[in-house]
């Protein structure tokens, strides 16, 4: 059951001022907030064709507390938001105020050295993943003016009732986790999960996309998981979750923390599309994240069954090598996506070195590769060069917008501090992972602020806020009403 929440509401502006910006946005004297990137230098960088997109308006989204400290466990405000959907207008009825609906993933977390060896850790063991509920007002009739309401969080729970957490499963492939200070390892829980993709149905349930196994996850309009459906062969003794094995086997070579991360529901509610988020390690890891194929997998959620499964490529499509499997850029990451049609899908794609786009993957030209890997034919897609050899074509892609240009720009809103370009390049990647549609040229782009705990115990920064924009696209799009 949704459990009520103080409502908090935050517009364009500083933390300290919010209520008096409440009251410039009811009336209607918001100033726009418009960052173009039009210099010579980026429109020369893309060949003369200028695909940046622009953040038309922002917003921070408040730090209320998720959960109460316990014991040694710290209080856990809001952060790791790790996806975002967003009704149309269409269901919403009018313009401008629409429900939201974001998700946290599994908790406060970092990293620590343990007998000469990085592992990760949890700050707060026992905190439930969870779903929370919000309304945005956002109008294209008024685009520099946003606001976020937050009313209501909806945690996680097996069908016993109690909290599902975000600690792993203990199976052979989780690592060890341990407290922060690298004292001990945290216990395992059989119904961890990792949430990191989220899509509501008109029926108000929910699907969910988790790293751990990894797994897509049925929940009711409470928060309670139905089924979780897991890789073939992979068992969950004694779990408050009914589990079914019915995801192809391969999956749960998913690299550590690089399970599933994006997920998308098709306009008539027939399809659930979830993205690895980068390729599996296969037979070489080395030569898998050098090719940058990556798993993108058709679920039938009627009959619990996949449908396809289709090979997205990461990289510009226009770069020389690309179909060779010489263009993947370093580390890169598919961090969110949401549906357009029934077969294409708005992606976000983020790399080192600052890169950050926004494609238009369409599922219509590409091979179906489920029957293939579930013979489980060799090599495995993720060890495939030329794709034209192997008789499989991937996802066509196309550029609806570079955000690399805009990216300081969306970092400084994060902080509370200035705009300085060189110590906001210092403070590393911005953490896209919540994307939703708004309109045919806009869209919604949230951060994870990572719970505003910092990797660095030296970093001696305010802690990351937790923002949306609204960005618009270069290059419009047609949607399909749901």
């Amino acid at each position: 059951m949704t459990t009520g929440a103080r409502r908090h509401t935050m517009a364009c502006g500083g933390v300290a001022r919010f209520a008096a910006i409440l009251v410039l946005v009811a009336a209607g004297i918001t100033a726009p907030i418009v960052e173009r990137c039009a210099s010579a230098r980026d429109r020369e960088r893309r060949d003369g064709s200028d695909m940046c997109g622009d953040v038309v308006a922002s917003c921070v989204i408040p730090r209320v507390m998720l959960e109460a400290s316990r014991g040694e466990e710290p209080a856990v405000m809001l952060g790791g938001i790790s996806d975002l959907f967003v009704e149309t207008d269409e269901d919403a009825g009018a313009p401008g105020r629409r429900r939201a609906w974001l998700v946290t993933d599994r908790g406060p977390n970092g990293t620590t050295e343990v007998e000469g060896r990085e592992h990760r850790t949890l700050a707060a063991p026992s905190f439930a993943p969870r779903i929370l509920e919000a309304k945005i007002d956002w109008d294209p009739r008024h685009p520099g003016q946003l606001a976020v309401e937050l009313t209501g969080t909806v945690p996680l729970r097996d069908r016993t009732g109690e909290a599902v957490s975000g600690r792993p499963n203990g199976l052979e492939n989780d690592p060890l986790i341990f407290d922060p200070q690298g004292r001990a390892a945290i216990a395992p829980d059989i119904d961890g999960v990792d949430t990191e993709g989220l899509v509501r149905t008109r029926a108000g349930g929910f699907w969910l996309a988790e790293e751990y196994r990894p797994s897509l996850l049925a929940a009711h309009a409470d928060g309670t998981l139905q089924r979780r459906f897991v890789p073939t062969g992979v068992a969950l003794a004694d779990a408050g979750t009914e589990v079914v094995d019915t995801l192809p086997a391969v999956y749960s070579q998913r690299r550590d923390n690089r399970g599933f991360e994006a997920l998308a529901i098709s306009p008539d509610e027939t399809r659930i599309f979830a993205l690895m988020q980068s390729p599996l390690d296969g037979t070489d890891p080395a030569v898998a994240r050098k090719l940058g194929n990556v798993r993108l997998v058709a679920f039938d959620p009627a009959r619990g069954q996949p449908v396809g499964e289709y090979v997205y490529r990461l990289g510009d499509p226009g770069q020389k090598g690309y179909r060779k499997g010489k263009a993947a850029p370093d580390d890169g990451k598919l961090c969110a996506m949401a549906a357009v049609g029934p077969s294409s899908l708005l992606v976000l794609e983020q790399a080192d070195g600052g890169v950050a786009r926004l494609y238009l993957a369409d599922l219509s030209v590409a091979t179906n590769t489920l029957d293939r890997t579930v013979a489980g034919h060799e090599p495995p897609a993720e060890m495939l060069r030329d794709l034209d050899k192997a008789d499989i074509t991937p996802v066509a892609k196309t550029l609806l917008a570079d955000l690399a240009p805009i990216l300081d720009t969306m970092r400084a809103g994060t902080a509370d501090r200035g705009t300085d370009r060189r110590d906001e390049a210092e403070r590393g990647p911005l953490k896209l992972e919540g994307l939703a549609l708004a309109d045919e040229q806009h869209v919604f782009l949230v951060n994870d602020d990572d719970f505003g705990i910092h990797e660095d115990d030296d970093d001696d920064d305010p802690p990351p806020r937790t923002c949306l924009w609204v960005v618009r696209l270069a290059r419009p799009i047609t949607l399909t009403q749901r």
